[in-house]
């Protein structure tokens, strides 16, 4: 791919707004039917602001995001075993920088409640292993990351945008995260990552210049290594995490349910401006278990 100028930044910029000048309002809050054009994908710079809007915002903002997670035993063999279900909140701080790359700092926390329920678990019965184990709830952040023409800049694993579609009315944006690296918490082991998200919004959002966050419906799948804390010793195989979720207005738009899981168990989530030393799931979890 050739080096993109800030002169090639601005035409793209320039030709997206105009294909959205004349859109109609978006059908997924008007309910009527779009005629807005599909932008040019295949261009990388189209592409990047595409990605930038779907999963965050163009401006400088708050994106809230929530996901529930439904988690599964792979064995290696036979069928998945339901395990539990993850309430997934992200806060993520969007920033426009120059030469059209966007920064974002995120902030991200997530409870566990019974599979395909609302009610929190006080501890895991494991159905693989019929011991009882003490549950260890997820924290991550503040993470930066930067998205650029070029591709996005992360600590830790990194998305990789796929080719953008549309169907119908909506546009389908993928990335994907095929890793890995040196396990924090079995020295000496590797760690993969194999992650799959899948965002969509309304073609007419996309399109339209004066939309800088799109409205998004979002689902997620990955294949993990058991964690720690489930106490699958050496056993093969890991977790597979079946997830679908939304960007929403606000923390008070989660379901009264998860609001107050959340406030139980992850209250960080709540006061992200006062969140400020780094939390890692893993590093987290190495400090209880000492």
């Amino acid at each position: 791919m050739r080096e993109l100028t800030r002169r090639d930044a601005l035409t793209a910029a320039a030709g997206l707004a105009a294909l959205g000048a004349g859109s109609q309002a978006s059908a997924a809050t008007t309910g009527r039917r779009s005629t807005a054009s599909a932008p040019d994908f295949t261009d990388p710079l189209v592409a990047h602001r595409t990605h930038v809007k779907v999963v965050g915002s163009l401006g400088r903002e708050v994106v809230h995001s929530f996901m529930r997670l439904n988690l599964y035993a792979d064995l290696g063999s036979g069928n998945f075993v339901p395990l539990f279900t993850m309430n997934n909140i992200l806060v993520d701080y969007w920033e426009p920088k120059e030469d059209d790359a966007h920064e974002m700092r995120k902030y991200e926390v997530g409870f566990y409640t019974k599979f395909d329920g609302y009610e929190p678990l006080e501890h895991f019965d494991n159905p693989v292993t019929g011991q009882r184990v003490p549950i260890h709830h997820f924290r991550l952040g503040p993470v930066p990351r930067v998205y650029t023409p070029g591709g996005v800049i992360a600590m830790g694993f990194n998305p990789r945008l796929l080719p953008i579609e549309t169907l119908g009315e909506r546009v389908f944006v993928a990335t994907q995260s095929i890793e890995n690296s040196p396990d924090m918490v079995r020295p000496g082991q590797t760690n993969y990552v194999n992650s799959f998200m899948t965002m969509s919004a309304a073609l007419a959002d996309v399109a339209d210049p004066k939309v800088l966050s799109a409205p998004a419906h979002l689902q997620l799948q990955n294949k993990n290594r058991w964690q720690a804390w489930m106490g699958m010793g050496e056993r093969p195989g890991g977790t597979v995490a079946r997830g679908f979720g939304t960007k929403i207005r606000d923390l008070e738009a989660l379901p009264a349910a998860v609001r107050e899981g959340a406030r139980r168990f992850v209250p960080e989530i709540f006061d992200t401006k006062n969140w400020t030393e780094f939390v890692f799931e893993d590093s987290e979890y190495l400090k209880q278990r000492k």
